[in-house]
């Protein structure tokens, strides 16, 4: 199945949905993907095709956000409220059960953040897009880094291939899509290529 990558931060049309024919012609591109001389021409004007990363708050970041939890805040209450009526004990014993339990859920949270970053980088990072070596030759196919994808790429999608990029389906057969971290949706959801793909139930 061959989809192209209309990365362009373009708005659609007030119309509706753009038709297939107005998508390849507004990124200047076609079903046989692009040239090498086009694909590096518009990484270097588009840039790569990521989204910014996620910067891991540090360490006493976390433990002074995690003391406006609730619990912590009735815990730190009570402990002001022990002090002023001079029970020293029990403002003492109410101050280690307010740090620990910052220190646990900081800690908690920071081990969070770094199995996160793991799994992001275990995550496939390259596509299988269509190019030509120049406006005569035949288009092959190749795998390329994520990154590397420009608008107006041919993407080939398989069997438990992670969709690269926003795309346009030009061509789909029994595709179906796993969009759970996008809609909430735990069945996977069928795909169609056409000119109206909300008539076909593709949201």
């Amino acid at each position: 199945m061959a989809v192209p990558a209309p990365g362009t931060g373009e708005p659609a049309p007030e119309a509706g949905v753009p038709t297939l024919l107005a998508v390849l012609r507004r990124l200047d591109s076609g079903p046989r993907g692009l040239t090498e001389a086009q694909a590096e021409e518009r990484l270097a004007h588009f840039g790569e095709n990521t989204v910014p990363a996620a910067h891991e708050a540090p360490w006493p970041r976390l433990f002074v956000r995690s003391l406006r939890d609730p619990f912590t805040a009735v815990l730190g209450c009570l402990g002001l409220v022990s002090a002023a009526v001079s029970a020293w004990g029990t403002a003492s014993v109410i101050l280690l059960l307010v740090v620990v339990s910052c220190v646990l859920r900081a800690t908690g949270e920071h081990r969070a953040d770094r199995s996160m970053s793991g799994l992001r980088e275990l995550v496939a990072t390259t596509a299988t897009v269509q190019r030509r070596a120049d406006e005569g030759a035949a288009p092959g196919t190749r795998e390329i880094p994520v990154a590397d994808l420009v608008p107006g790429d041919v993407v080939r999608l398989g069997p438990g291939d992670l969709v690269p990029a926003d795309v346009r389906l030009l061509r789909a057969s029994g595709l179906t899509v796993h969009q759970a971290a996008l809609t909430g949706e735990s069945a996977p959801v069928g795909k169609h290529a056409g000119d109206l793909p909300d008539a076909a139930g593709d949201g």
